[in-house]
């Protein structure tokens, strides 16, 4: 529904040409595969096997198809949680691992945003506005996100004990990850509206769109961060008309349903493969429990 919704938008819009679409297509899978490991980076110390990580980052492409439905990221972060939950991962560790993963990406997201201070059209104190997301990645101090719990156990003691949170170097490992995730979906976008007009700068456009992506991000209610993103773009980057920037963005949107759902089917038949019995080495018959064929 997503795809033919996004498809039928985009009829009365003049698309990108097809190489700008073969190039974004590739950014966005890259993008998803990196938001996936960036969430499998946060459970390496309970999931032990290459089978038992390839199932849950599988679980984890599956649930993102689930922001395109109304209610949006409320429905994404459910269907995440409890397909994590489900691949055999403690309830609890997932409890504290996913506030984390949000702090993780807004942090990376703040992080590339912050360029869209280069942008000598915007006002003085957009600029100033986005260099605090600098500062965003001291909120990954592992000290600091176990304050948080700590301090809410007092109120409510269902809560998991903060030592199980991710370690240190997990946090920052998710963080480089989202940076990859972010920046391969920016410079997609970048791509994207590149090939339908050159009247702006393609640096500050994917700065632009990673901002907007973040701030789309933290919008959960709305489905895949519609509207926002597409409003923050065009404040952005006020030098390019809406209709290129909408034209982009529907492109930009299409094709990052088809990079989850490659991502999802491919993840899934990875985990199906993976699960199957080694056949016997050639010439080998299997061995009864006493040592006969």
């Amino acid at each position: 529904m997503a795809v033919a919704r996004t498809v039928d938008d985009a009829r009365d819009q003049v698309l990108p040409s097809a190489g700008a679409l073969a190039v974004a297509g590739g950014l966005a899978l890259v993008s998803i595969l990196a938001s996936g490991r960036a969430w499998v980076t946060l459970f390496h110390d309970v999931l032990e096997s290459a089978k038992a990580r390839l199932r849950f980052e599988a679980g984890y492409y599956l649930s993102q198809l689930t922001k395109y439905l109304p209610a949006g990221g409320v429905v994404q972060a459910a269907s995440q949680f409890s397909l994590a939950a489900a691949s055999g991962v403690p309830l609890g560790r997932v409890a504290l691992a996913f506030p984390v993963s949000v702090v993780g990406t807004v942090a990376a997201g703040a992080t590339l945003g912050a360029g869209i201070a280069l942008a000598e059209e915007l006002p003085t104190w957009a600029r100033a506005l986005a260099l605090v997301g600098l500062a965003a990645p001291a909120l990954l101090n592992r000290r600091f996100m176990a304050a948080v719990p700590g301090l809410a156990r007092r109120y409510v003691r269902r809560i998991p004990a903060p030592d199980r949170l991710p370690s240190q170097r997990s946090i920052l490992a998710y963080y480089v990850w989202a940076l990859l995730g972010i920046g391969a979906t920016a410079a997609a976008y970048a791509v994207l509206l590149r090939s339908l007009t050159d009247e702006a700068n393609p640096t500050i456009v994917f700065f632009a769109f990673a901002l907007s992506w973040t701030l789309g991000f933290l919008v959960v209610p709305l489905p895949a961060g519609i509207g926002v993103r597409e409003l923050v773009l065009i404040a952005a980057i006020p030098e390019v008309g809406a209709g290129p920037v909408l034209a982009a963005s529907l492109a930009h949107r299409l094709l990052g349903i088809c990079a989850e759902l490659v991502a999802a089917l491919g993840s899934h038949l990875a985990a199906r493969r993976k699960a199957l019995p080694e056949p016997p080495a050639p010439g080998r018959l299997p061995q009864g429990p006493v040592g006969r064929p």
